[in-house]
This record gives structure tokens, C-alpha cells and sequence, in this order.
């Protein structure tokens, strides 16, 4: 029979063991919920952190373009001052200068008309004078200086032409009076310049492409619509990155809302901008921010095989010998969604196995070129596509630029 006094004591020891126990599980679990509500306190503050950061730079992007945009007013308008002074003064003595000429010119012949007007009225004045002293003589002498007078006085009869006031200058100057000068350049003057909260254009999804970047953009100003409206996409030197010291180039204007930039290269940082000029403008829009992007995907290249030379980092391949050879990609690097372009440069008088095409497995001969699987493009025209053919156009390899082959997710 068992000693009471000794099952006491194994069931206290034993109770003290589960409370020890649980005590440990207790403490255990308190420390591991502590340190889960660490580690979340410790991630929530870093992306309070992140966001610090990011509201410092929207603050920063905020200051310095004000502190730009309001230099550039200062500076533009300071120029423009300048600028108008000097106009205003050079028309100002333009006009006299032309008053001026217009005076010279017109008084020159009345000038010359006055001085002989003035030599017919000192003469006249004369013969008067002698006419008079010819009253008070008389007898056979005084008679002919009378007769030799009337001969020489006949001339004086005829007067010298003046001209009519409406036949000589009368001299104006016409300003515009509806609107004035001082409308104009009000109007004009109110009308320069337009701050915006941000470029009129910005650039919203930028998606990896083998060896390129899809970029995408929109007008932030929705309510205006205008059909006639053209885009700029410049891209910068590889390795771009501060964008005031970065050297843009032009990479796309038309009317698209995207474009494909290719002959990237992998891993490589380009700075993106976009700007708009509507129908009538001569000018582009304020640049969008600049974006930094980079696509990690490899441009699509050749494999180097025997019967081909490979150039330009795989982009360009050209046949070297007269055998048949298959020259692959690569590899497979053609995705969903993504589109390759082939460019063939030249050709010569070609076979039934001559072409390009898409396989999604590596093919080993010509005869595998009409299996399920092989999208297949011949030189003579024909297109096979799971073992099914229809000629398209006779001789299209040599006759277009370039042929694209889309892809997109099955469903």
C-alpha cells in the first residue's frame, strides 16, 4: 500500500512541474508576441522612415521648382524689360528718323520754289524802283529807257509754279487706337506666361521589354481636349543621374500615348521626359518629371552557330556559308505580351526553307518547321502555323522593312 504521506508529496512535486512548465510556456509565448510586436514596431518605423523621406522630397521637389520657376520668371521678365526698353527706343527714334526724312525730302524743292520766288521779288522790287525813277524823266532819251524798260518787265509776266498744299507733304503718324498700344501690350503682356502645378504631361507606367522599355504617358489636364496635339519622349545618356546635367535626346514625337524604346541595354539607368506642344504652338511644353528606369530583361540576340557570323552583341546575324543551317535565338525570349521585330537587310533568290519564324521549342531541322508549335515564315511567301499553310505575298522577306510577331497570355 502506498505512503499517503509520500503520494502528497510526488503529486506536489508533479503540480510544480506543470506550473514550472507553464510558467516557461507562459514567458515564452509573452517573449515571442514581444518580439513579434518589436519586429512590427521596428517595420512600422522603418516605412514611417521610407515615408519621412519621401514627404522630405516631395517638400524639396516643392521648394526647388518654386525657387526655379520664380528665378525663371525673374530672369525672363528682367530680359523682357530690357529688351522692350530697347525696341520702344529704337522705334521711337526710327519714326522721328522717318518725320525727319519725310521733312528734308519735302522742303527741299519748296526750299529751291521760295528762293526763286524771293530772286522774282528782289528783281520786281527793282524794276518798281526804276519804273519810278523813269516817271520823273522826259524827253526823246527818257522815252527809249521807257520803251527798253517795257521790253525787259514783259518777261516778269509769267509767276513760278507752287505747288497746292494737297500736293506736298502733310505729316502724320497713326498709332492703332482700337486697342491702343497700351491694350496691346497689356493684353499681351497679361497673357505671358502660365505656372502650373505641374507639367501638362506626365509619365505613368514604364514596363521591362526585352532590351527596352514600354513607355506609357498621360495629360494631367483631362478637361482640355485638343485633337491636334503632338508628344516628345527624350531618353538621356546611359547612366544618367542627376537630370539637370543630363544630356536628353529626342526618341519619339508623334500623337501616340506610348512608345517602344529599344536597343537598350540590361541593367543600364535611363532618365525619361515627355512634353506636349498643341496645333499652332512652335514651342514645347514644361518637361514632365524625369523618371528613372531600366529594363533587366536582355535584348533579344542570336545564338552563335556554325554557317552564321554574329555582330552588334547578337542584334545582327548574317549567313556565311551555302549550307542549310537553323540559326536560334538565344534563347527562349519571347514572353506574353512582349513582340519581337525581325529586320532583314538583304536577300537573295531563296528556297522554301528559307524564312524566320517563332517555335517554342528548339528545332532541330527544316522538316521541323511545319510541326505544331513553329510559326513559320518562308522566303517565297508562305506562312505555316500548326502545320496549316496559306501564302501570304510572294518574295516578302525582300520586299518590307520589317516584320513584327506579337504575342499574349493564352487564356
Amino acid at each position: 500500500m502506498e505512503d499517503p504521506d509520500k503520494s502528497n508529496i510526488n503529486g506536489g512535486n508533479t503540480c510544480g512541474k506543470f506550473r514550472e512548465e507553464y510558467r516557461k510556456h507562459v514567458q515564452n509565448q509573452v517573449s515571442r508576441d514581444l518580439a513579434d510586436t518589436l519586429n512590427m514596431l521596428n517595420h512600422h518605423k522603418g516605412e514611417l522612415a521610407k515615408l519621412q523621406d519621401q514627404l522630405q522630397q516631395a517638400r524639396l521637389q516643392v521648394i526647388q521648382s518654386a525657387g526655379e520657376t520664380e528665378e525663371n520668371i525673374n530672369s525672363t521678365f528682367k530680359s523682357l524689360l530690357i529688351n522692350v526698353n530697347r525696341m520702344i527706343t529704337e522705334r521711337h527714334h526710327q519714326l522721328l528718323d522717318e518725320v525727319k526724312q519725310v521733312e528734308v525730302e519735302a522742303l527741299g524743292p519748296l526750299d529751291e520754289c521760295g528762293q526763286l520766288l524771293s530772286d522774282r521779288l528782289k528783281d520786281c522790287t527793282n524794276r518798281l524802283e526804276q519804273g519810278n525813277r523813269l516817271q520823273q524823266s522826259t524827253g526823246t532819251k527818257a522815252k527809249e529807257s521807257v520803251i527798253r524798260f517795257q521790253e525787259e518787265t514783259s518777261q516778269l509776266n509769267r509767276l513760278p509754279d507752287v505747288p497746292e498744299l494737297c500736293a506736298v507733304p502733310c505729316v502724320s503718324v497713326e498709332f492703332p487706337s482700337e486697342p491702343t498700344l497700351e491694350e496691346s501690350l497689356q493684353n499681351l503682356i497679361q497673357g505671358a506666361g502660365k505656372v502650373s502645378r505641374i507639367g501638362p504631361v506626365q509619365i505613368t507606367h514604364i514596363n521591362e521589354r526585352p532590351g527596352a522599355l514600354l513607355v506609357a504617358w498621360e495629360e494631367v489636364d483631362e478637361d482640355v481636349g485638343d485633337d491636334s496635339i503632338e508628344f516628345c519622349l527624350q531618353c538621356s545618356n546611359t547612366g544618367a543621374m542627376n537630370p539637370e546635367t543630363a544630356k536628353f535626346h529626342t526618341v519619339y514625337k508623334g500623337p501616340d500615348f506610348s512608345f517602344l524604346l529599344r536597343n537598350l541595354q540590361a541593367g543600364e539607368r535611363y532618365l525619361l521626359r515627355a512634353a506636349l506642344r498643341r496645333e499652332g504652338s512652335s514651342s514645347w511644353s514644361t518637361w514632365s518629371l524625369p523618371q528613372y528606369a531600366q529594363t533587366s530583361i536582355p535584348h533579344y540576340k542570336w545564338a552563335k552557330v556554325d554557317g552564321w557570323s554574329v555582330a552588334d552583341d547578337g542584334r545582327l546575324a548574317t549567313k556565311s556559308s551555302a549550307d542549310s543551317d537553323i540559326l536560334l535565338s538565344h534563347g527562349p525570349l519571347l514572353g506574353p505580351g512582349s513582340s519581337v521585330l525581325f529586320k532583314v537587310l538583304g536577300s537573295g533568290d531563296s528556297c522554301s526553307d528559307e524564312g524566320i519564324g517563332l517555335s517554342c521549342r528548339p528545332v532541330k531541322g527544316t522538316e521541323q518547321l511545319l510541326l505544331p508549335g513553329v510559326l513559320f515564315l518562308n522566303a517565297q511567301g508562305s506562312l505555316v502555323e500548326e502545320s496549316i499553310s496559306k501564302i501570304l505575298k510572294s518574295h516578302i522577306l525582300a520586299s518590307v522593312k520589317g516584320l513584327s510577331f506579337p504575342s499574349k497570355q493564352s487564356t
